[in-house]
């Protein structure tokens, strides 16, 4: 009976062991899975975030030129040499004071001759914070300046204009600010912040967009639209698959340029070369150099969509694994431990 007991109770330990060990294995294979998970979020955030550079960029040019055109500013400019001046001018005839009239000018050379279009953006946020303010309260540059470029773009005008140009303002207001939130974002996630708290910034982007600011852009798609893993992992697939067939279309290219080079040089033997072979044959190390020089772009470019289709393949099973441990969690109700 004692042997019997002795070895149910080593049966029942050496379970235990089992099961502990099993539990310790779970356990890191959790923090690692936890570990990998961060990595891909950040990585996927800062796609994000770069995505939304990219987009609040173009609108805010769009929304520039639109500010630019509506008001007639655009006419104002000019590449010669005394073509702010007139523009000074111009402006201080149609009621700007001279600081403001120097400011518009610096507004439209910047978004002119540097691409900058911040400075045009500015200045309808400036105007749309004078119209929010009390009118006994304003100062005499600002009811000028409210006049003034107020007037360009139509908010003395019919009611009709008036609403075009509180939504034009709006929208100059609005790009600005996805741009102050944009940089927020990135700066927590310089610090260690990796989830986007600003939710509202993509759906300002797509509502400027549905406005018709930047349909050449997003083609009416939702500017924060997050591909699933699948889909990355098949546009990855996909990708690597055009970049090798172009290498190999570029591989026949050269064979082909060896095979006809070696037949005109032939000809070139026996003296029955034409002279439009003759100007050929001199042109094919040219085309050689260049034929090359695109092969090794295009293999770079194969091994680097070969690393990300395995990253893709990659954060596919760790979000299938995440799926099993969420199931795992909630079947036994979240608790873990490896002692």
């Amino acid at each position: 009976m004692a042997a019997g007991a002795f070895a149910a109770l080593e049966k029942i330990l050496e379970s235990r062991q089992r099961r502990e060990s099993t539990d310790r294995q779970y356990a890191l294979a959790l923090m690692q899975f936890d570990y990998q998970k961060r990595q891909a979020d950040m990585a996927q955030v800062g796609k994000q975030l770069e995505l939304l550079q990219g987009a609040n960029a173009q609108m805010m040019n769009n929304v520039a030129q639109s500010f630019l055109s509506e008001s007639g500013l655009d006419m104002i400019y000019s590449a010669e040499d005394k073509g702010g001046e007139d523009a000074m001018d111009s402006l201080k005839d149609l009621g700007f004071t001279k600081n403001h009239a120097a400011k518009v000018t610096s507004a439209v050379w910047a978004y002119h001759t540097a691409q900058n279009p911040q400075p045009i953006l500015n200045l309808g946020r400036e105007l749309k914070n004078i119209f929010m303010i009390d009118l006994e309260s304003l100062t005499g540059d600002q009811r000028r300046f409210a006049n003034s470029l107020g007037g360009l773009i139509g908010m003395s005008g019919s009611e009709f204009e008036v609403e075009k140009g509180k939504e034009l303002l709006n929208r100059t207001d609005k790009i600005l600010q996805n741009q102050d939130d944009i940089m927020s974002e990135v700066y927590e996630y310089g610090t260690g912040d990796f989830e986007i708290q600003r939710k509202d910034i993509g759906l300002g982007l797509q509502q400027l967009a549905e406005e018709g600011e930047a349909d050449d852009y997003i083609g009416g798609t939702p500017m924060v639209s997050v591909p699933t893993p699948k889909e990355m992992l098949s546009q990855s697939q996909q990708s690597l698959k055009i970049t090798q067939d172009e290498y190999d279309e570029g591989e026949k290219a050269l064979n082909l340029l060896d095979t006809e080079s070696m037949t005109l040089k032939e000809l070139q033997k026996r003296g029955t070369l034409t002279d439009e072979q003759r100007e050929y044959l001199s042109r094919i190390p040219v085309i050689r150099h260049d034929l090359e020089s695109e092969l090794a772009d295009l293999n770079e470019a194969i091994s680097k969509a070969k690393e990300e289709t395995r990253e893709s393949r990659g954060f596919e099973a760790e979000v299938k694994l995440s799926e099993i441990m969420k199931a795992k969690r909630k079947s036994t109700g979240g608790y873990y431990s490896p002692y």
